[in-house]
């Protein structure tokens, strides 16, 4: 039985009716090919997703509820995390931990990733989102732009905020470092992502 936040019960024939089994199945499908359990931004981005985030995202507890029952439905889906701590290093973005999790998948021994590594050509005033460092060749490090698709637009209002403070870390690494930004519309497109996460590797074992 599906609760609200009030813990009032929704009718099992009503919360059948109204949570579809294709939108929870797509979602489903999703977060297996992304490795993590989408936001509702993340899918406005994710081919076919616009409806589940129209019709499930009107309110928290909606959205809340959505999720449940994609959970009963589908236990053995990443869990929903809002902050992953790994070695001491806090993520605690759904959009960089997809890039993460997909930088495991796809580098291969030979290539160190670091999360939240110094940028030793910056005199360590400065950290990169990770790096890939493969012997003999110089540290590639990687941005996850979160907010902000590859065509420079903000995903929100609010987002539009922290604009200042992404392109101030960008311009930092300008004829200093070798460096990889991979938006967010990238990340949410499976087939994107994987294309940009393998040039990262093959950059990084030849930079």
């Amino acid at each position: 039985m599906t609760y609200d936040r009030f813990n009032n019960r929704m009718p099992y024939w009503l919360s059948e009716q109204f949570f579809r089994p294709a939108e929870i199945d797509h979602y489903a499908r999703i977060s297996r090919e992304l490795l993590v359990t989408p936001t509702p931004q993340m899918l406005e981005f994710c081919d076919g997703a616009q409806e589940i985030v129209s019709r499930y995202n009107t309110d928290k507890t909606l959205w809340r509820l959505f999720r449940q029952k994609v959970t009963e439905r589908h236990p053995d889906l990443p869990a929903w995390q809002q902050d992953v701590c790994i070695n001491g290093h806090k993520i605690s973005s759904m959009v960089e931990l997809a890039v993460y999790r997909r930088l495991l998948l796809e580098a291969p021994a030979t290539l160190n990733l670091r999360i939240q590594p110094f940028i030793r050509e910056l005199d360590y005033k400065g950290q990169a989102d990770f790096s890939l460092f493969c012997k003999g060749h110089p540290t590639l490090y990687i941005e996850v732009a979160g907010t902000v698709t590859s065509q420079g637009k903000s995903v929100s209002k609010a987002a539009e905020n922290f604009r200042p403070g992404i392109e101030e870390r960008l311009f930092r690494y300008v004829g200093v470092a070798p460096v990889e930004v991979i938006h967010v519309d990238e990340v949410c497109h499976i087939k994107v992502q994987t294309e940009r996460v393998r040039h990262i590797i093959a950059r990084a074992r030849s930079v």
